[in-house]
């Protein structure tokens, strides 16, 4: 088996700032295969790719994101439409709310699954040949990779396994604008294997199309053990954690506003709130933050973006009580795992896969509609630092039983071996 090709498409991987927990997967994954090609969908001008062993194809993300990018548009989406089936989804969206702007969203999935197709046939045509193609996320390109190798008379094309991993906005399709995502029923219909990163992803899938169910599969992410432990806090300052983008679907506003309820209710009491990460709201919330927080015994520490291992390598020595997430959608929280690889306990807001990380016993999981005055309860919990010690100790098991990397990895690359045998 050491003999297969894996393509692997990402949306910027390893370009950019994001998806850098497919560095960890790589290291095992990699192993089960001969070769690792990365294709990131997208790749800003003038920026240097992070290091990685793989070959980086960036033949597609040119295509999409050229110069001759209009053009390519034009012409994938005028040749898809005799390529994909639209026209059924078409009359389905005209009879539904939203007509205009899922319309919108299946005109960008049809040109994309052809521009992909397009991107694959000159692969093979120069020789470049893959048996597996694996996709981080579900996305409309994946139709044009079913479409490349239905359409082929040749062997060769004809075996290639295809698969992808569901989180959860690229998964559940009423997360959309529009509650529309183009093409998902052929992609769905299609696809060798799907791998959810959660139990409640792959249950989604299960309930709509209970006749793919065989092809739905849990394939958990993970995080690599980093050796050590996050020092408790001994002072009287309740230390608050926080790791997301600042984006609008991450709700940070409420943690600000928690805070602020927290210490009109104690007013003696001292918290210092560090987040990080940076994205289209820093400059808002940073302003939200000195306007509700300044006159109150808080500390604010905005670190901005952080790369991965200096996030963990913070951890070693910063010491936090409890770290909290309010986001309105989620797969499975990565900032959670490496949190509880490293001991933190955890608050969180039941939406998506989060109850399968956060429970009563190593945290303290909220409604999805908590309001400041929950999250500020649920963060005074962990002030009482004998109590908090019993959530730490459990943070650290429940990611040894189910997100350590090593362990995660290793049977996911075994998966798409499986995958591989039975496609």
């Amino acid at each position: 088996m050491k003999s297969k090709k894996l393509m692997m498409v990402s949306t910027g991987f390893p370009y950019g700032q994001g998806e850098s927990f497919i560095e960890a997967e790589l290291a095992y994954v990699s192993d089960f295969f001969a070769k690792v090609t990365l294709v990131p969908s997208f790749s800003a001008p003038h920026t240097s790719p992070r290091a990685t062993p793989h070959d980086v194809e960036l033949a597609y993300a040119k295509a999409r994101w050229g110069a001759a990018r209009v053009i390519h548009v034009i012409s994938s989406f005028i040749r898809a439409l005799g390529r994909q089936p639209w026209l059924g989804e078409a009359m389905t969206i005209l009879g539904r709310a939203h007509r205009i702007e899922n319309l919108k969203e299946l005109a960008r999935s049809l040109y994309r699954a052809r521009l992909f197709e397009q991107f694959l046939e000159r692969q093979f045509a120069a020789g470049k040949h893959y048996d597996m193609i694996y996709f981080y996320w579900m996305v409309p390109e994946i139709a044009g990779a079913l479409s490349f190798r239905n359409r082929s008379s040749l062997e060769s094309i004809k075996t290639i396994t295809i698969v992808a991993r569901g989180h959860g906005g690229d998964l559940y399709e009423e997360l959309r604008p529009g509650g529309y995502a183009g093409l998902i029923d052929t992609i769905t219909a299609g696809i060798d294997a799907v791998f959810c990163i959660s139990e409640h992803g792959k249950k989604y899938l299960t309930d709509k199309y209970p006749e793919l169910k065989p092809n739905f599969h849990l394939a958990r992410l993970g995080v690599v053990d980093p050796g050590f432990i996050n020092p408790q806090p001994q002072d009287d300052i309740l230390s608050i954690l926080s790791c997301s983008f600042m984006v609008p679907g991450k709700r940070i506003h409420l943690i600000i506003q928690a805070i602020e309820f927290l210490l009109k209710v104690h007013p003696h009491m001292h918290v210092r709130w560090t987040h990080i990460g940076d994205g289209e709201l820093f400059d808002q919330l940073h302003l939200q933050a000195s306007r509700l927080l300044s006159s109150h015994n808080v500390e604010v520490v905005l670190k901005g973006y952080m790369p991965q291992a200096a996030v963990v390598a913070y951890y070693r020595d910063a010491a936090f009580d409890v770290i909290v997430n309010v986001s309105d959608s989620e797969g499975i929280p990565v900032s959670l795992m490496e949190a509880s690889s490293v001991g933190i306990p955890m608050v969180a807001t039941d939406v998506g896969g989060s109850s399968e990380i956060v429970n009563a016993a190593n945290g303290i999981l909220i409604e999805a509609s908590a309001s400041p005055a929950r999250i500020a309860a649920a963060l005074l919990t962990f002030t009482n630092k004998s109590l908090a010690r019993s959530y730490r100790i459990r943070a650290r098991s429940d990611w040894s039983t189910s997100f350590n990397a090593q362990c995660n990895y290793l049977n996911f690359g075994r998966a798409l071996l499986r995958s591989m045998e039975r496609s």
